[in-house]
């Protein structure tokens, strides 16, 4: 009689709690993780909004090189603020601020160490004359000069992102469900 006492207790317990914790029977996901870059998190909603910005942009953008681009992002944000040389650094920027620190950190970490030769700046007027219509050396030189520094720095930005990204942790929950 005891047991019977005792199971008929047990069970009535174990029912009862059921009822105190309904939470956690119904529990619901309230944001996803589509990424894990270092210590920061690329949230589903940030993802979701700058997938739509871009595709207003370019309407065949796949979604892997929207979230490739946020982590590149990330990574050279993060670089950049680290090696921040003025004291206006503060957690609570925005995406224009963001945009600019990460410039100004290419501008002096990458651009500032190319130099084109003055042969490869004459070698390019020679080889695209017939571009500059008619124009004197002198008169373009400085805009060949800005043209073979930015495929440069695209070059070097390129190897520099895919070195970050080495050196980083990184993980991608796109298109996972648990």
């Amino acid at each position: 009689m005891k047991k019977i006492t005792f199971l008929i207790f047990i069970i009535c317990l174990l029912t009862a709690s059921n009822f105190l914790f309904p939470n956690y029977m119904n529990a619901e996901v309230l944001e996803r993780i589509v990424a894990i870059v270092n210590d920061d998190v690329i949230l589903q909603t940030e993802f979701l909004k700058a997938y739509e910005i871009a595709r207003e942009h370019d309407p065949n953008i796949i979604e892997s090189d929207v979230l490739d681009d946020m982590i590149d992002r990330l990574l050279l944000l993060k670089e950049a603020r680290k090696f921040r040389l003025t004291s206006t650094y503060n957690k609570s920027t925005n995406a224009r601020d963001d945009k600019v620190i990460i410039k100004e950190y290419i501008d002096v970490r990458l651009k500032g160490f190319i130099h084109v030769p003055y042969e490869d700046i004459e070698y390019y007027y020679y080889q695209n004359k017939d571009s500059f219509s008619g124009k004197d050396f002198f008169d373009v030189r400085n805009e060949i000069e800005e043209y073979l520094i930015k495929q440069e720095l695209n070059i070097r930005l390129l190897e520099y992102k895919e070195d970050l990204k080495r050196n980083s942790y990184i993980r991608i929950q796109l298109g996972t469900e648990p």
